[in-house]
């Protein structure tokens, strides 16, 4: 007899691997849509586990640097920015292609990181499209404009690891810098040129 068609569950059907690289300026909600997106996944079933580049240099001890290691033209922190990321995207891919779960074919792996420019992003491309079995890649773009917001958004990076036990107006200081440095490389998706297949 046939099952009617309520009864299949249609995520435990789909073998897709998907990463979804967050972009944007920092304060700007790429972790909190990330984690978002974690428990929307979950729920549905589909594996999902978030991977962020900040909280890889923290743990390499890289916590407390001031805005001067996210200036482009400090080309060794720059090197240590790309490393950093980059190693941070292989463990994603490690463990999105090692998800085996038998009651979900589905997998998600969120790689949040700034991804800036076009280049990181050509990079991230790159790497994806190497996967086998093939892995989707889907950026997200995270923009907010608004001043309340972002002040708001601003004061709450400050209880990070990078300004533990730091004078809290100095710490923002340092974090607007290091918008500010982020900000003289930032391109936004540029839809016809950059979101294309593999």
């Amino acid at each position: 007899m046939e099952q009617p068609d309520f009864a299949t569950n249609p995520h435990a059907v789909l073998s897709d691997r998907v990463v979804i690289a967050m972009l944007g300026l920092p304060a700007r909600g790429k972790s909190y849509i990330s984690k978002a997106i974690v428990r929307y996944l979950e729920l549905l079933g589909c594996p999902a586990r978030l991977f962020n580049a900040g909280n890889k240099r923290r743990q390499e001890g890289s916590a407390g640097v001031d805005a001067k290691f996210f200036d482009a033209a400090n080309a060794d922190a720059k090197q240590q920015r790309e490393r950093m990321a980059m190693e941070t995207l292989d463990e994603l891919l490690v463990w999105l292609q090692n998800e085996t779960r038998p009651d979900a074919g589905c997998a998600c792996g969120i790689f949040d990181a700034t991804n800036t420019t076009k280049a990181r992003r050509e990079k991230v491309r790159q790497r994806i499209a190497r996967e086998n079995p093939p892995v989707r890649l889907i950026f997200v773009e995270s923009v907010c404009n608004d001043v309340a917001t972002l002040e708001n958004n601003y004061r709450m990076k400050l209880s990070n690891d990078d300004y533990r036990g730091t004078d809290p107006e100095a710490a923002y200081r340092d974090f607007k810098e290091r918008v500010r440095q982020y900000e003289i490389v930032y391109e936004p998706v540029d839809d016809e040129s950059e979101c294309r297949p593999f």
